[in-house]
């Protein structure tokens, strides 16, 4: 005899998987920030971020609220871009949709606003501020490794619209991970 929790499907929804999937997830990254021009030169950062998301489940299907904390770091010499260093770190909220097959998850987020603390001296050589960006967007590629635990693979962009005056300042993230979640869709 099966129990009503198992005909339903353990509670979660008629395929067994839950209605709501939580997660981490632990990156390494590298790419440039600036904006080319002579006050803010291009230049080669490390990125780390920690990612959290809760996420409702539809299917095979989540769509949900991300949050991330980065820590980035310059690896440009300080001497080859005028003396500045933009090290510092950022917040983000962003809202997730992600598509899962049992084995990888496809997703993107959309970063809904990010504030940048700078560590250091700004690019035009002042004391450390902060520069504000709305609108930048993250794509994934996650794939299930055993029970709850993962890889993932991550491309973020984003422009600092609240920055410089001689124009915005621009920065990429290609890295890859670690991610934690229950997200179980069938």
């Amino acid at each position: 005899a099966t129990s009503v929790a198992q005909r339903r499907g353990g509670g979660g929804g008629s395929s067994g998987s839950p209605k709501f999937s939580v997660g981490a997830m632990v990156l390494m990254g590298t790419g440039k920030m600036g904006n080319g021009l002579a006050d803010a030169p291009d230049r080669d950062m490390l990125y780390t971020p920690v990612g959290l998301f809760l996420g409702y489940n539809i299917k095979k299907f989540r769509l949900g609220l991300n949050y991330e904390y980065m820590i980035a770091g310059q690896t440009t010499e300080p001497a080859e871009v005028a003396g500045t260093n933009v090290s510092g770190t950022a917040t983000t909220p962003g809202i997730r949709l992600e598509y899962y097959d049992g084995k990888n998850s496809f997703g993107a987020v959309y970063r809904l606003s990010t504030e940048y603390k700078l560590d250091k001296v700004t690019f035009a050589g002042s004391a450390a501020n902060n520069y504000k960006a709305a609108g930048g967007f993250s794509v994934q590629y996650m794939r299930q490794i055993k029970n709850k635990i993962g890889v993932v693979i991550d491309y973020t962009t984003e422009e600092f619209t609240d920055s410089l005056t001689t124009g915005n300042v621009k920065w990429n993230r290609v890295g890859a991970g670690v991610v934690f979640s229950n997200f179980a869709g069938r």
